[in-house]
């Protein structure tokens, strides 16, 4: 089991790896890693955590924060094996996404969300607006 400092070493480097520049700083992801309302999932390859899935419980929903997956193990069913940790959540799960990032859109379709909405200029560096995406409640579960 990791620390949270190990944690948030770890989510830094994927993050790092996947946007050259992390997104979050250290002390941004470790004041999230302490939230009683977020949780934090990790696939491994061999041992090594490859990618994360951060989400946040919000009135009775869940919202997809963060999920990244480095890039050498992009496609190979990472990402996929991390929303399955919401198979069994019987929230509706948010999430938004770069009107630009096409590939993202396009695998979280594939995974049962749909578009619902926007956001304009939800997105900075560059300003760029976001789409915003759910996957319906699971009552089945």
């Amino acid at each position: 089991m990791l620390s949270t400092m190990e944690k948030v070493d770890v989510i830094h480097a994927i993050l790092e790896d996947v946007y050259t520049k992390s997104p979050w700083s250290k002390r941004q992801i470790q004041a999230d890693l302490e939230k009683e309302n977020t949780d934090y999932f990790f696939v491994y390859h061999e041992k090594e955590a490859v990618g994360f899935l951060a989400i946040e419980y919000l009135y009775g929903e869940l919202e997809i924060t963060n999920i990244a997956v480095k890039s050498a193990f992009q496609n190979k069913g990472f990402g996929a094996t991390l929303l399955q940790q919401l198979l069994n959540k019987p929230e509706a799960v948010f999430l938004e996404v770069r009107a630009s990032n096409h590939k993202g859109q396009a695998f979280y379709q594939k995974n049962g969300f749909q578009v619902v909405g926007e956001r304009k200029n939800y997105y900075h560096d560059p300003i760029e607006d976001a789409v915003i995406m759910k996957r319906e409640e699971n009552n089945e579960r």
